[in-house]
């Protein structure tokens, strides 16, 4: 029983800690799109290119960032049904 419980408590860390990355990388996100409408040219270059490499980096960490909590989640869910 306290194996199963600490199992549960580890991942809700880990869940956590995954969340709060989640969080930093959407404010990374919201200030490179404030930063492109304020620097970045609205015809394209050099600028808006860097801008759009930022961003899908970005969004490449975030979605396989969420897709690990997802897996956390799951086995949270896993875990509780015993």
């Amino acid at each position: 029983v306290w194996k199963v419980f600490d199992m549960k408590q580890r991942l809700y860390s880990d869940g956590m800690d995954v969340e709060t990355e989640l969080m930093d990388i959407s404010k990374d996100i919201q200030q490179i799109y404030k930063d492109q409408e304020q620097d970045a040219e609205p015809e394209g270059g050099p600028k808006a290119d860097r801008y759009g490499r930022e961003l899908d980096k970005l969004q490449k960490r975030y979605k396989a960032k969420r897709a690990e909590l997802k897996r956390i989640m799951a086995k949270i869910d896993k875990l509780e049904q015993f």
